[in-house]
């Protein structure tokens, strides 16, 4: 197997066992998990601590859900993009709760030695929402003359929505499925008038927004 291939193997290996049982797992057990001898995992990681900045790392990674989200249907109507892009960026933001649920700050791994803090502690995430955002773009153009709100405005609106359903999971009594999220923020949340609603089109003049489509066909 390629270095490269055995690297992400040993990577997944130990970032499945991460999530479930925390940072008291093994390198034997990420061993076995990875099937391949512990030795082996010492010549790719230098220590525990060095491979679980790397699966920390892995899954702050934008450009997996980047391509997959790059690689959407362009034959598809606007409900079916949405329900796909839903879909995936729940998938990889389970993947990242899982990791940071783990980590409890207390116990993160301390940095490699000679590692400074970079002056804005915030720089990984906001290059991954640029990155995913990016994305996001590019697949919504295809249907700019389908939405209500600008381009910007609705992948902000998709991301919010997808982050706010992972924050609230566990309180929650409800936990939104990407079917259930894609009806919401095409269909909205009223149900649709029998006649002219002289509330809703007084509102929806004062905002200069054109009339919401009547279905997502």
């Amino acid at each position: 197997m390629p270095a490269e291939q055995r690297r992400a193997s040993i990577i997944d290996a130990a970032h499945a066992l991460l999530v479930e049982r925390g940072i008291t797992f093994t390198t034997r057990e990420v061993a076995e998990a990875a099937g391949i001898a512990e030795g082996t995992v010492f010549r790719h990681f230098d220590s525990k601590d060095d491979l679980i900045r790397a699966v920390i790392d892995d899954a702050f990674d934008p450009a997996p859900l980047c391509r997959e989200i790059d690689a959407t249907d362009p034959t598809l109507d606007l409900a079916h993009t949405v329900h796909d892009a839903l879909s995936l960026m729940q998938r990889r933001f389970h993947s990242i709760t899982g990791v940071m649920t783990a980590l409890h700050p207390a116990h993160q791994p301390p940095p490699p030695s000679g590692h400074h803090a970079p002056a804005d502690p915030h720089h990984g995430v906001r290059a991954w929402h640029t990155a995913v955002t990016e994305s996001l773009t590019g697949v919504l153009d295809r249907y700019s003359d389908r939405l209500r709100v600008p381009v910007d405005q609705a992948c902000t609106i998709l991301m919010a929505s997808v982050l706010v359903d992972i924050g609230l999971a566990p309180v929650a009594v409800h936990r939104f499925s990407a079917t259930e999220l894609t009806d919401i923020l095409l269909n909205g949340i009223a149900v649709a008038p029998t006649g002219p609603d002289p509330h809703l089109l007084t509102h929806s003049a004062s905002l200069h927004v054109r009339p919401q489509e009547s279905s997502c066909s």
